[in-house]
């Protein structure tokens, strides 16, 4: 009987213990959680095009299956209201190769490319395909960080309906 009863008693210590774990470790998933929302919020960028213009040597560009922005248009995409999925390739030719080109989709860090001359797909989501227009910037900085000043900068745009 004492057995049983000690047994029970380490059972239920053993179980008060690692349920302390669990929660410690929960508190440490919410935290990370913030520091990253934080960080996310962190990388919003306000740039205005009026304040730029072109700025630096070579060419950036947006192109969909509606068209491209190359020539100044600005494409329409078609966005599937299920799956609330869309996808742009971001076009970079002759830029500077030794400094990082930082993309932002309306304000928002949305990649990085590292290349003079570089294709890349960029996977559209949430508020980028609200209706209206939106802007992608290509922008590089003379630190290579956000932090510096701007080196290169062009802005293309989008609309969905």
């Amino acid at each position: 009987m004492k057995r049983k009863i000690t047994a029970m008693l380490m059972a239920a210590t053993l179980a008060l213990s690692l349920g302390a774990c669990g929660q410690s470790s929960s508190a440490t998933t919410n935290n990370d959680e913030a520091s990253q929302s934080a960080d996310a919020t962190a990388t919003t960028k306000s740039f205005s095009s009026e304040q730029y213009g072109n700025v630096g040597e070579g060419t950036a560009y947006l192109v969909s299956g509606e068209g491209s922005t190359q020539n100044g248009s600005i494409p329409e995409l078609a966005v599937n209201p299920a799956k609330r999925a869309a996808q742009i390739t971001l076009v970079l030719e002759g830029v500077p190769a030794d400094t990082i080109t930082y993309v932002y989709v309306d304000g928002q860090e949305a990649a990085t490319l590292n290349k003079s001359s570089e294709t890349a797909d960029l996977e559209l989501k949430d508020e980028q395909l609200d209706s209206g227009e939106h802007s992608v910037e290509f922008v590089q900085f003379d630190s290579n960080k956000p932090s510096g000043s701007v080196t290169f900068y062009r802005v293309g745009r989008y609309m969905v309906n």
